[in-house]
Order: structure tokens, then C-alpha cells, then sequence
């Protein structure tokens, strides 16, 4: 498989909190309209009247699979980084470490979920529930600079825990 030219780009200013995003992620991968099972998250920031989208960034050096005990976690061919379910163990090592604060944990299984960018499809899902906003867009790998990205999500991972 070719790695995937796209990436996921996030605009907390476009983001209006409706959670379509959450839902169309979680039907796509458990047929279900449970949020709770979404591999984004929505994080409101009550007093900045911000919500701001959190998804896997799929680090280059991704600290989430150094980390693992199991090795669970796992640099798939379009360049995500996934959970193998049957070898997690659900110690949240990777919740942990991640700069974004990404990993979920699946309430059901007690294992994690990050965005695969909805392997095997066009689009991701979650883009195409925000396509009236774009607080969510599908970009060309590289036109969303990692560095300032990342960044922004730190800040606001730092906010959001008090960390």
C-alpha cells in the first residue's frame, strides 16, 4: 500500500461544537451513534467559547508506540497510527504520552482508538459530517505545518487538563 498524501487539518475558530463529526466517526466504525465511541474529540473551552477538535496526528516520531508495553500500538501503510485491540491491554501509556492527547478509550472495551482516516475510504467521515463548517479538512500532506500544529494542540491539551 502507498502511504496516504492527506492529513487531517483542524480550525477551532469553524468549529461550532455540533458533534457530527463524533457521530459519523462512530457509525463508520461501530455502526452505532455513540460518541463516546468517536476517535475525535470535541474539547470546549467554556471560557474561550472554543471547541477544538483532537485527532490522532500520527507523530513521525509517535511517542505512543515507543511506549506501548505490548506493542500495540501500530504505524499503519497510509501513515496512521492505530490500536492492535486484541494485544491492548488498556494501561493508557499512550493517553499518557501522546502531545495532543489524542488516544480514546473505547468505554466498552477499555482499550484505545485513534483515526485511521477511515481506511479504504475516499474521505474521511468525520470530514464530510463538517463539510458545511470545515472546521475539519482534508489536506495535502505537508500544507499543514507539524511543528505549529502541534504546538496549538498542546496548548490546548495544557488548557483543557490544567497540565
Amino acid at each position: 500500500m502507498n502511504m496516504r498524501r492527506e492529513q487531517l487539518a483542524i480550525d477551532p475558530e469553524k468549529c461550532t461544537g455540533c458533534r457530527r463529526c463524533m457521530i459519523a466517526c462512530a457509525m463508520k466504525h461501530h455502526g452505532r451513534i455513540d460518541p463516546d465511541l468517536s476517535r475525535v474529540n470535541i474539547i470546549g473551552l467554556d471560557s474561550k467559547d472554543l471547541n477544538v477538535p483532537v485527532i490522532c496526528m500520527a507523530c513521525d516520531t509517535a511517542p505512543c508506540i515507543k511506549v506501548c508495553p505490548m506493542n500495540a500500538r501500530i504505524r499503519q501503510a497510509n501513515g496512521t497510527v492505530t490500536t492492535n485491540t486484541d494485544v491492548c491491554i488498556g494501561c493508557r501509556a499512550c493517553v499518557y504520552i501522546c502531545p495532543v492527547g489524542s488516544p480514546r478509550i473505547n468505554p466498552y472495551t477499555g482499550r484505545t482508538m485513534t483515526c485511521d482516516m477511515c481506511e479504504g475510504e475516499t474521505e474521511p467521515w468525520c470530514v464530510a459530517a463538517c463539510r458545511q463548517e470545515k472546521a475539519l479538512t482534508l489536506c495535502t500532506q505537508g500544507s499543514v505545518p507539524h511543528r505549529a500544529a502541534r504546538k496549538a494542540a498542546s496548548k490546548t491539551k495544557q488548557f483543557h487538563t490544567g497540565g
